[in-house]
């Protein structure tokens, strides 16, 4: 095993951080089967699909009422050459005090943008926040390419703006749909 990488998630309110962290741990089979059955059980009444992805990290009872992150939620996963630790991290901006708990002993950065959107403050003053204690490995997600039709100059456009908000980082930027 080659010990413990930390990841920390970045980036505005609603673009997809909490999504994308359920999403890896379901499709990892890193989610217990109560765990799984009580995701799907409150999804019921929700739009984003059979399963919503963010419940498997929202574990306070007021984030899910509200459908926002406001604490730190780590989640612990292994595979057969590495640990991980994925801290997920709250968007609003009331709540960056958390992101920065969150990123203070991250080795790596998801930095998720909506790509309808695009990079707004809280995405800069994330990454900023992230730079400033130390990280320099990056994943840009640029999120929710399905709804923009996978338009490779939306893509661009933010790859290069993080370009000239994080310069001289090791930035790898990945088109997803969490």
């Amino acid at each position: 095993m080659s010990g413990l990488l930390r990841i920390c998630t970045a980036g505005s309110v609603d673009d997809g951080k909490s999504t994308l962290i359920g999403r890896l741990l379901y499709d990892s089979r890193a989610v217990y089967e109560d765990q799984l059955h009580s995701v799907q059980k409150a999804s019921k009444n929700r739009t984003a699909g059979p399963i919503d992805f963010s419940l498997f990290t929202d574990g306070l009872r007021a984030e899910r009422e509200q459908g926002i992150t406001i604490d730190v939620a780590y989640r612990y996963f292994a595979t057969a050459r590495r640990k991980f630790i994925l801290a997920d991290t709250p968007g609003h901006e009331q709540y960056t005090r958390n992101m920065a708990t969150g990123a203070s002993t991250a080795d790596v950065a998801i930095l998720l943008v909506d790509a309808r959107h695009g990079v707004r403050a809280q995405s800069r003053r994330h990454a900023q926040i992230a730079r400033l204690l130390g990280i320099q490995d990056y994943v840009l997600a640029v999120n929710k390419m399905d709804l923009v039709d996978f338009d490779r100059a939306i893509f661009d456009d933010i790859v290069d703006e993080f370009d000239r908000i994080l310069p001289n980082a090791n930035l790898h930027p990945i088109p997803i749909s969490a």
